[in-house]
């Protein structure tokens, strides 16, 4: 018997039939969809002591932090997928989540603008790769690209260090170091460049570490002279494309990359000169490049920084540069990074011990033009975030690029009937939003909120779309959403007999990916030996769940001990019994000598006090009743006797 979800089944059991009382069960538990957390790098910390906590939806300063982690340059800081602080580096370090210093003496360098990345190990959540780049410039020599291998146990909540400095590439890397998600969704890509050379080197992280036998790509500039350390590589979120800048050639580049081979190929290289290029970002959406400029050479600023966009989607790319903005004072525009919200941050600086308490923000960045929104949030102009008294520097954290690519909605719930709750990821810059869930079937298939929800008809694919309005201009957004059945689970009966001694088998089988019971266990199968009302809430891949119940039914065999045949009411012998429980069944009536007067196997059928069609005398008779219990687990026999009054 199939149930659909929350559906608490009332069932009328005979008043006549012989079982202990029903009793109830622990009710349905209240729960949400599988949750879907990729907070990876939803915990900032870098500059002076600064960090942005974005775990909440918003971004919010982090000031509690104690002062141990600071670093002028890009960090990588690492979080589980739920959120929660693992650790960080600053390439030379490696910090725990209590900020205190777990490991000294990675090859990470501080001339390099991005020394260091954390990449988690594919099917293990507790063990992580830290990246290092060392550089030309170590007067203790070039050490080259490495990796630290970091992981947790429960003897090691805090982290330990399993290995240190593993090469990879002996000498000559260029402190830029980037990483995507393989195509397979489950790998990695870490992407690196070599220093007086073209060469990009790819290498795969599997679940089985680290392929040291590399990717090489020849595409771009060849990547030389002093200042040329200065500058970022970075990957679309998807993994799809790659931007490169160079701060002494004055120069950005794009790449295509393959994230099924790890090939870069398709430079496209930036006609003008781009004074003092330096930090790069992604839109979320792919289809924006972001690139900041600054003097770092000058102690006084010889020029000032400004914040380019450039249009990924255009055939002619550097045609569409637009100068979203020009520093008006002293600050420095320095790192681009983006956020899990959906917004993407610039660190500032004016030098070496004047910082900056704020970032800048775009607050929309898959907008064209001016209408990207920097500091501009809801109209209002020179909104940046503050830092709560802490302080940024040249750079923000090095990310996995993959742990950034969040939709521009997201929803909790893909199963039929299932009420789903739709929540804009980036509420800046929205005046109106008008939802399109393409469900003709549905009770409704628009909307007009910021977060709304809707049950869908059907399963299957839908093209869900978002048109925000902003300031007169719609801005149009959409995702495919698959919606997925519920599980078909049934017990298959309504109601098990056990007898005492028994145990019914309560099962809805063992393909699900997981099972509560009202009982508390968490077992695909559960044993029961009381009366009562028994349900399983199950769980299928897709998060979607679906429950059945199930009535169990105690029975003592009841047999009279007396009867009359001329009685109106109690004038048979014949046991009560449910008829769908036993099998087998044989019931004999013997007098006082021992001889069988009466036999019958059928439930239906008692004695009606005759022996050979005459009445039998009054006074007492011997029974014995043969049957077998049925149960899951096949049949049991169980023989029993007793007497009976036969009354006149």
């Amino acid at each position: 018997m199939k149930a659909q979800s929350r559906l608490i089944i009332l069932i009328l059991l005979l008043a006549t039939l012989p079982f202990q009382g029903i009793q109830a069960q622990n009710p349905f538990p209240d729960h949400t969809n599988c949750k879907r957390d990729m907070k990876e790098a939803g915990l900032w910390y870098f500059g002076v002591f600064a960090g942005v906590n974005f775990n909440s939806g918003d971004a919010v300063a982090e000031t509690s932090q104690p002062d141990g982690f600071q670093t002028p340059i890009s960090p990588a800081v690492i979080s589980d997928s739920a959120g929660n602080l693992m650790f960080m580096t600053n390439g030379k370090q490696i910090f725990n989540r209590n900020f205190e210093l777990m490991k000294d003496g990675l090859y990470g360098h501080y001339s390099c603008t991005q020394p260091a990345i954390v990449v988690p190990k594919p099917g293990d959540p507790l063990k992580f790769y830290i990246f290092t780049s060392d550089s030309y410039r170590n007067i203790n020599g070039d050490k080259g690209l490495n990796y630290t291998y970091v992981g947790f146990s429960s003897s090691e909540s805090l982290g330990s260090v399993a290995s240190l400095n593993t090469n990879l590439i002996p000498d000559g890397m260029d402190g830029r170091l980037t990483a995507v998600k393989h195509a397979n969704g489950n790998d990695f890509w870490l992407i690196s460049h070599r220093w007086g050379s073209n060469e990009f080197c790819a290498f795969r992280v599997t679940s089985g570490g680290v392929n040291t036998n590399y990717v090489s790509s020849t595409a771009g500039s060849v990547h030389s002279g002093d200042n040329n350390l200065l500058g970022f590589m970075k990957a679309s979120p998807d993994g799809s494309r790659l931007a490169v800048s160079l701060y002494a050639s004055e120069m950005v580049e794009f790449f295509d990359f393959n994230t099924e081979t790890g090939k870069v190929t398709a430079a496209i290289t930036s006609p003008a000169s781009y004074q003092g290029a330096y930090g790069l970002e992604f839109s979320p959406d792919n289809s924006k490049v972001y690139l900041s400029t600054l003097d770092y050479a000058n102690i006084i600023p010889a020029f000032p920084s400004e914040l380019y966009q450039f249009d990924l989607n255009s055939s002619d790319i550097f045609g569409t540069a637009t100068l979203v903005h020009t520093s008006t004072d002293a600050f420095r525009y320095a790192g681009l990074q983006l956020g899990i919200d959906g917004r993407i941050y610039l660190a500032k600086s004016i030098n070496a011990s004047a910082h900056s308490d704020n970032l800048s923000v775009i607050y929309n960045p898959n907008r064209a033009g001016m209408a990207c929104n920097y500091n501009r949030l809801d109209g209002v102009s020179d909104v940046d975030f503050y830092l709560g008294g802490k302080e940024s520097y040249w750079g923000l954290p090095n990310v996995v690029q993959a742990f950034v690519d969040w939709p521009h909605f997201t929803y909790d719930s893909i199963c039929i009937n299932d009420l789903t709750s739709f929540n804009i990821t980036n509420k800046a810059g929205i005046d109106d939003a008008t939802w399109d869930f393409k469900d003709p079937q549905g009770t409704s298939s628009t909307a007009n909120y910021l977060q709304p929800t809707h049950a869908f008809s059907d399963e299957g694919q839908y093209q869900v779309s978002v048109t925000e309005s902003y300031e007169g201009v719609d801005y149009t957004y959409t995702e495919s959403v698959t919606v997925y059945p519920l599980p078909d689970v049934t017990f298959g009966v309504d109601t098990i007999y056990i007898f005492e001694g028994d145990a019914a088998r309560l099962s809805v089988g063992d393909q699900w990916a997981s099972y509560l019971w009202s009982t508390g266990s968490t077992a695909s199968e559960i044993y029961v030996t009381e009366t009562g009302e028994y349900w399983v809430e199950v769980q299928n891949t897709h998060c979607c769940f679906n429950t059945d119940t199930v009535i169990v039914v105690l029975y003592a065999l009841y047999v009279p001990n007396a009867f009359k045949p001329s009685s109106t009411i109690n004038n048979e012998f014949k046991p009560v019994v449910p008829y769908n429980a036993i099998q087998d069944y044989r019931l004999q009536i013997f007098d006082r000598w021992g001889q069988m007067v009466f036999e019958s196997r059928d439930l239906g059928t008692g004695w009606d006090g005759e022996i050979r069609n005459q009445p039998a005398p009054f006074g007492v008779y011997a029974w014995r009743i043969d049957y077998s219990t049925v149960s899951d687990d096949g049949t049991r026999p169980v023989k029993t006797a007793g007497t009976v009054m036969l009354l006149r």
